[in-house]
């Protein structure tokens, strides 16, 4: 049987450790005479450094290998292993597996970036915007400000961003690149370029760092051609960086739109090296490690599907695989992403579920197919559906940063923010075609910004509800918090009387009865009930000049409607 790439996991050692330490610091390191491994029928490759694969303690709810929650970080390094890459022949797999230093070995398949397509774009990035809600993300601090976005992909070009527009801070402290030679930030246009181009999309003033995964040195056909293994390595640096204490921000949002085209890449499912369908491949463990310490992870769903699938999702022979998306891009701790265009309509190409390691992927649908980034025509494929979610993901981790003590935080907390905001374009819910909707920007404000309002104001003011129809924007933020002080112009005057001297309230609540204001007489409840409306409207960006709108006679009709 020919070679196969492979993954090999090595137990502990002194001199593993610190091969592996040096590594992390110098991309010119490679692996160490002293920690080789002498097995007929193994060949190491020699200009790959080991990699720790910190070691899991399970916890009580322990009950999948896949489960964030089933496991925590162990600080113990005689808990890790370490993973090198070589090559074997098939048939001497087990004869490799019996030396007393390995402890297992796994497929290392060629990965390579989801392309996009030749054909015309679909609208443009201002289209996105405005699909996504920018203009009431910004007002409420949903930007990007203060989470740190790795696009692991092809490289950044900074300058080709700036001529486009876009001004994003850029870390290079936490950049990446796989090998010596490459400068983050400054090579060359291509796709990692369009990727982070459309993360700024709706997170403009996030910080990004240049994961250069596809610029291996690994044998491939092409440059945007790398090996998993070389995803071992970067994974590993993103999970350093997160488990710092002392790391400059609190949110990591983690962008992959790239993956594995064909099985004939991987070992068979079933057999122990296997990656497609494996939870106990490292790099399936990396994804879950790093999502435990808190990083926010994304993978594109792949271009394999039924409808007009890459031609790399075509064997030699003729055989095409497509309805599968593989490995880490179906882990349960990722947001697997789905393509749509503007129109709302599915993307040909866009690989349909079910998943190899979770069933029910993808999760949701982003925007593409449109005209961006100048990259190429249009900014395509599930490459670039991926990072426009993304972007609404650091959106959000703007204003609900990581907090490992608070669960409402958690990586899996915010995915179930994401999908259950989800726009559905099925009347049967989940689907595996566009998981659980297209990404809903406008959705996501309303769910994390409600407006308040007294929850019993009309049965306890039956004639103030019934007195006044004021305008009331479809589909109304229901509930919202009081905010403030609120950008930009303010409101007023405000229609109908004005309230009493004396300080401001605070948010309408159902402290009591009457909303917490005892004896207030009818005009000046109306008045603080209108303040509160018209700045809430403000603050959500559905004020459009309202303020000076005549008020007009309610219809009868029952308390709380609003026709």
């Amino acid at each position: 049987m020919a070679n196969m790439r492979v993954i090999v996991e090595l137990a502990p050692s002194e001199t593993l450790a610190e091969n592996a330490g040096m590594a992390v610091t110098d991309e010119s390191v490679g692996l160490a005479d002293s920690v080789k491994v002498n097995v007929a029928g193994l060949t190491l490759d020699t200009s790959f450094p080991p990699v720790e694969l910190v070691g899991r303690l399970d916890t009580p709810t322990a009950d999948s290998i896949l489960d964030p929650r089933s496991f925590v970080l162990s600080d113990n390094s005689a808990d890790s292993t370490y993973l090198v890459r070589g090559e074997i022949d098939a048939d001497d797999y087990e004869k490799v597996l019996k030396s007393p230093k390995v402890k297992a070995i796994y497929a290392d398949p060629v990965i390579e970036p989801f392309a996009v397509c030749p054909t015309g774009p679909v609208g443009t990035d201002a289209d996105v915007e405005r699909l996504l809600c920018t203009s009431r993300m910004r007002p409420v601090g949903m930007d990007g400000t203060g989470v740190l976005v790795a696009i692991v992909d092809t490289g950044i070009n900074l300058d080709h961003l700036r001529s486009r527009g876009k001004t994003p801070v850029f870390d290079a402290a936490s950049s990446w690149v796989p090998r010596a030679g490459l400068t983050p930030g400054s090579l060359a246009v291509g796709h990692g370029t369009m990727c982070a181009y459309d993360v700024l999309i709706a997170a403009p003033n996030c910080t990004l760092a240049d994961i250069a995964l596809l610029q291996s040195n690994a044998p491939g056909g092409t440059v945007m051609e790398g090996l998993l293994s070389d995803a071992v390595r970067a994974f590993n640096h993103l999970l350093t960086i997160m488990r710092n204490p002392r790391r400059r921000f609190q949110s990591m949002v983690v962008n992959n739109s790239w993956g594995m085209f064909r099985p004939s890449w991987d070992f068979p499912v079933g057999h122990p090296g296997n990656y497609s369908d494996n939870p106990n491949h490292p790099f399936n463990l990396l994804v879950g490690n790093l999502e435990r310490a808190g990083a926010d992870i994304l993978f594109a769903a792949g271009n394999c599907g039924s409808d007009c699938p890459d031609g790399r999702c075509r064997e030699p022979g003729g055989a095409v695989f497509t309805n599968r998306i593989y490995g880490a891009n179906s882990h349960p701790a990722v947001l697997s992403v789905a393509g749509v265009t503007i129109d709302s309509v599915r993307i040909g190409y866009s690989t349909k579920g079910p998943g190899c390691l979770t069933h029910n992927k993808p999760d949701l649908a982003g925007f593409t197919h449109f005209r961006g980034s100048g990259v190429y025509s249009a900014d395509g494929g599930t490459s670039a559906a991926c990072p426009v979610v993304a972007g609404v993901v650091a959106a959000v981790r703007s204003v609900r940063p990581y907090d490992a003590t608070n669960p409402v935080t958690a990586p899996a907390a915010i995915r179930t923010l994401m999908t259950t905001t989800a726009t559905d374009v099925t009347p049967s819910g989940y689907d595996l075609e566009t998981g659980f909707g297209i990404v809903g920007g406008c959705r996501l404000i309303d769910r994390l910004f409600p407006l308040r309002v007294p929850v019993d104001f009309c049965r306890r003011f039956p004639n103030l509800c019934g007195r006044w129809r004021w305008p009331v924007p479809n589909p109304f933020p229901n509930p919202f918090p009081w905010p403030g002080p609120f950008p930009g112009p303010q409101p007023g005057p405000f229609p109908g009387p004005q309230p009493g001297p004396g300080p401001r309230p605070g948010p309408f609540s159902a402290q009591t009865d009457d909303g917490g204001y005892g004896d207030t007489d009818d005009s000046q409840l109306e008045g603080l009930l209108m303040q509160a409306y018209y700045q809430g409207l403000m603050a959500s960006g559905q004020y459009p000049a309202m303020a000076h709108s005549e008020p007009q006679p309610r219809k009868k009709c029952n308390c709380g409607c609003t026709d």
